[in-house]
């Protein structure tokens, strides 16, 4: 299980280019477990909201970027292939 915060930055904030950074030097497995963990807690965060028991209802927003910055990446790594 990738550990987001990694990319997210975990308690401290990180700047949009310091995410995009921390994504494009990620390998392509890296990329995968983060995009499967990202979108698992996702779920779990909207199921929380549904039961309003969310805790950071920001933290929704942000994995939502957080799987959007990924695919977005994987497009573009899968084009330099084709």
């Amino acid at each position: 299980m990738a550990d987001l915060n990694k990319f997210l930055g975990g308690g401290k904030n990180l700047k949009m280019h310091e995410q995009r950074d921390a994504v494009r030097g990620a390998s392509d497995d890296e990329m995968q477990e983060a995009l499967d963990t990202a979108q698992r807690e996702l779920l779990d965060l909207r199921t929380q909201a549904m039961m309003q028991q969310s805790g950071n209802p920001m933290r929704i927003r942000q994995v939502r970027k957080m799987i959007a910055r990924i695919h977005t990446e994987m497009a573009v790594r899968a084009r330099k292939v084709a």
